[in-house]
C-alpha cells in the first residue's frame, strides 16, 4: 500500500507503462483511465503531495493517449473509432491538468495539439483546425518558432483532407519553411508531417 498520493500515482504509472508496448490499445486506455480515476478520488486527502501526484497523472494520461494516435505511422490496420474517442478523452484530461498545474504555454500547446490530433484522426477536420490554431497561439507565446511551423503543417493537413486532397501547396511550403529554419528536430518534424498526411489520406481514400 502506497504511503502517499504521489507514491500511489507512481505505482499506477508503472503498471500503465507495462502496457504501452503490449499493442492492446483498449487495455492501455482503460488502465490509464482507471489509474487517473483512483488519484482523482483521493485528491484532498494528502494535499502535501497532491501536486506531484497530479504531475504523474498528467504525464501518464498524455503518454497513454499519444501511444494510441494512428498518425505516427502508416498502417493497413483499421482503427476503431471508440478507441480514438477514449484516447481523445484521456488527452483532454491531460490538458485539463496542464491548465490546472499552470505549466505554461509550451505545455499547453503540446497538450492541446494531442486533442486536435485525435480530431484529425476522427475526420473532424474543422474542429482540428480550430484547435491547432489555438495550439499555434500557445507556441507563439512560448517563443517556439519551430513548433509554430510544425503546427502550421498539421493545419495544412487538416485543410487538405477537408477539401478531399491528398497533397497541396500549403503543406509543401510549410515543409520547406521548416527545412529552411534548420531546427534541431526539423527533419523529424517533416518526416512526421508526411507520415501523418499519408496515414490519414490513405484512411480517407
Amino acid at each position: 500500500m502506497a504511503d502517499t498520493l504521489a507514491a500511489l500515482a507512481g505505482q499506477l504509472e508503472t503498471r500503465v507503462k507495462a502496457l504501452r508496448s503490449a499493442g492492446d490499445d483498449a487495455a492501455l486506455l482503460a488502465a490509464a483511465r482507471d489509474a487517473a480515476d483512483q488519484i482523482e478520488r483521493r485528491r484532498g486527502a494528502q494535499d502535501d503531495d497532491e501536486r506531484d501526484a497530479l504531475k504523474i497523472v498528467q504525464r501518464m494520461t498524455f503518454n497513454a493517449a499519444a501511444d494510441c494516435w494512428p498518425g505516427w505511422s502508416v498502417s493497413g490496420m483499421p482503427v476503431k473509432s471508440d478507441h480514438l474517442l477514449a484516447a481523445r478523452e484521456l488527452a483532454e484530461r491531460s490538458l485539463d491538468l496542464v491548465q490546472e498545474l499552470g505549466f505554461g504555454p509550451l505545455r499547453l500547446g503540446t497538450g492541446a495539439w494531442l486533442v486536435g490530433a485525435f480530431d484529425l484522426a476522427l475526420g473532424r477536420y474543422l474542429e482540428a483546425i480550430d484547435i491547432f490554431r489555438g495550439v499555434r497561439r500557445h507556441y507563439v507565446d512560448a517563443s517556439a518558432p519551430g513548433l509554430v511551423l510544425l503546427t502550421d503543417g498539421y493545419i495544412a493537413i487538416a485543410q487538405q483532407l477537408a477539401r478531399g486532397q491528398a497533397s497541396g501547396e500549403d503543406f509543401d511550403q510549410v515543409c520547406k519553411r521548416i527545412a529552411a529554419g534548420r531546427f534541431e528536430h526539423g527533419d523529424e518534424w517533416i518526416a512526421q508531417l508526411r507520415t501523418a498526411l499519408h496515414a490519414f489520406a490513405r484512411k480517407n481514400s
